[in-house]
């Protein structure tokens, strides 16, 4: 599960065994260490509980929780990202977004991207150009 915090907006790209959990109603979770004792963590947890996707930032933890039943729905589909904006009477309004991460279609060096999903641009499927 990858991480993108842009201005007030959280963006959460899961690869294809990701969404596979996400989907069965686990949680994901991932933690960056910074040194012995600072640890930044973020889960991605489908909540029976939940309306609508819900952003938390505790103790250097940053929850995002999505309505179960939206994500198994979306797990199973061809459906690329769920959206979201947090408002909560503010100007202050946070943009939540959940995506499949799809393969770049240019190789990357060092990046693994065997479990991402195959990206829709990509001709090497469409047809045979021999």
């Amino acid at each position: 599960m990858k991480l993108r915090i842009n201005n007030n907006s959280i963006r959460l790209r899961l690869s294809q065994s990701e969404v596979d959990t996400i989907g069965q109603g686990l949680q994901l979770c991932q933690e960056l260490h910074l040194g012995n004792k600072q640890v930044f963590s973020y889960k991605l947890i489908p909540c029976d509980a939940a309306d609508f996707p819900k952003a938390s930032f505790i103790a250097q933890k940053l929850e995002v929780r999505l309505p179960a039943h939206r994500a198994t729905a979306w797990a199973q589909t061809d459906e690329v990202s769920l959206r979201h904006v947090q408002d909560e009477g503010t100007d202050l309004a946070c943009t939540i977004l959940v995506e499949k991460d799809f393969q770049c279609l240019h190789q990357r060096p060092g990046e693994d991207e065997s479990d991402n999903f195959p990206n829709p641009n990509s001709l090497e499927d469409d047809q045979d150009f021999g």
